[in-house]
């Protein structure tokens, strides 16, 4: 199996400005094909199967996180960087604010991290920033509810939130890694989800649950992935492994292939299968139930070049992977972290680096040099789909012999052409992508699962 582009989103006339914007977030609707997508300071709504464009409201500041509520149909809720908590509705397109902060000049920015968890039994939303010791509530509805701030009963920063899919459940994490589940009515509490001392935790970074079973998967930001069974009343751990040594800030659960994917800060993504025993004598083994899938990486020259799209250099890193529910569709939100102003002197340290790696690689090993190349990242490697193109033609044309010395020599001059010749512009469309079965290609396309009420 391989990620492929299915479109690309065009956001290019967006606001209409001298300068394009790139999109900075996106989501999916629960349970239709719909994408809603924030750029500038408007909210774009397509049709996530043929790319069409519904509607686009402008909100008056940019969104530093938003989701889809569960309860109306086609509303989203957003916290803006002027720090106000709004329901935008694309049916009436019409925005209201829910909640405004009590300083009016506070500013947030897009980076600043902010969780936000809706509640799919109730018109609420429970949202607060990271680290602060309380939780704000309000109605996402104009005139609902009014804010009310919740003290939890634990006096300990909090570091995320989430709502159950299916039950009254509030999630709080708190740092160190500790999570409790509080009743949405009462904000009693139903469980600890808890491990020993042994492990050390730093809290988690992202939720996911499975669609049928009683599972919460669980992002570390200390780069820990692990699943917990909570459909009794003692839960219990099932799944344990380390991702890495950054922060997970991404994980969903693809219902149609059954897999779990993870997205690190550092832009690292990794697929994962769950191998689950069903033997009530045998207590679970939590180190064996997750095993890497087999899975090609995700190349992201190709996936910007696909379907009519456009290659960026230098390459850029995944900032935000955002998964459908329901289907195999996803938005890839890439950045590439640098700007005109220091992408020529990034570039020339890029290549000094690669230059010495290959002076010092004369007369070593093939499998020294790929290690030291490995090292540098994408600073001084072909993207794999030009280093498969570099095969196939050394092979149409007879040279058999195309050693990785010689791939390095050409990287290095690639990057050097590219520097020069590659427009400095923001990437103005999202692509969406899909994985594909090379063998079946009609297998798991992304056709959107009934809901059943």
């Amino acid at each position: 199996m391989e990620w492929t582009t299915l479109q690309h989103l065009d956001l290019r006339h967006v606001g209409l400005g001298v300068r394009p914007l790139q999109p900075h977030a996106a989501i999916f609707h629960p349970y239709q094909a719909l994408v809603a997508v924030a750029i500038g300071n408007f909210i774009v709504e397509f049709d996530a199967l043929t790319g069409s464009k519904i509607s686009t409201l402008e909100i008056g500041a940019p969104v530093v996180r938003m989701s889809y509520s569960p309860t109306r149909a086609h509303t989203v809720i957003a916290i803006l960087q002027d720090c106000t908590l709004r329901s935008c509705d694309f049916d009436l397109e019409q925005t209201s604010v829910l909640h405004s902060p009590e300083k009016k000049n506070e500013q947030i920015y897009s980076d600043t991290e902010v969780h936000l968890a809706l509640s799919p039994s109730q018109s609420i939303v429970f949202f607060g920033f990271h680290r602060r010791m309380s939780v704000t509530v309000v109605g996402t509805v104009e005139g609902g509810r009014a804010p009310t701030k919740i003290k939890t009963d634990l006096k300990k920063p909090i570091v995320n939130l989430a709502c159950h899919p299916r039950l009254p459940v509030l999630y709080v994490a708190y740092a160190e890694g500790l999570i409790r589940a509080y009743n949405i009515h009462t904000y009693a509490v139903h469980y600890t989800l808890q491990i020993d001392n042994t492990i050390k935790l730093n809290g988690a970074g992202a939720f996911a649950f499975h669609p049928t079973l009683e599972w919460i998967f669980i992002g570390d930001r200390r780069g820990t992935l692990l699943a917990w069974d909570v459909s009794t009343e003692r839960p219990s751990m099932i799944g344990l492994t380390q991702v890495g040594s950054q922060p997970i800030t991404s994980v969903a659960w693809l219902a149609t292939l059954r897999l779990l994917v993870t997205l690190s800060r550092d832009g690292n993504l990794q697929v994962w299968k769950t191998r689950v025993v069903v033997n009530p004598s045998t207590p679970p083994m939590p180190a064996s139930f997750f095993e890497p899938a087999a899975i090609e990486a995700l190349d992201i020259p190709r996936i910007l070049s696909q379907q009519g799209g456009e290659a960026v250099y230098p390459l850029p890193r995944i900032k935000a992977l955002e998964f459908h529910p329901r289907s195999n569709l996803a938005a890839l939100n890439v950045t590439s972290g640098e700007t005109s102003k220091n992408k020529t002197t990034y570039g020339r340290e890029r290549r000094k680096k690669l230059y010495s790696v290959l002076q010092s690689a004369r007369g070593s090993s093939a499998s020294f040099l790929k290690e030291k190349l490995s090292a540098l990242g994408s600073s001084g490697v072909l993207a794999d789909h030009q280093l498969q193109a570099q095969l196939q033609e050394h092979h149409l044309k007879g040279r058999n012999h195309l050693t990785i010395l010689d791939i390095a020599r050409k990287a290095f001059l690639y990057s050097h052409f590219m520097e020069g010749n590659t427009k400095i512009a923001p990437i103005s469309r999202l692509p969406l992508v899909t994985v594909l079965n090379t063998k079946h290609h009609l297998k798991d396309i992304p056709v959107v699962q009934a809901r059943f009420l």
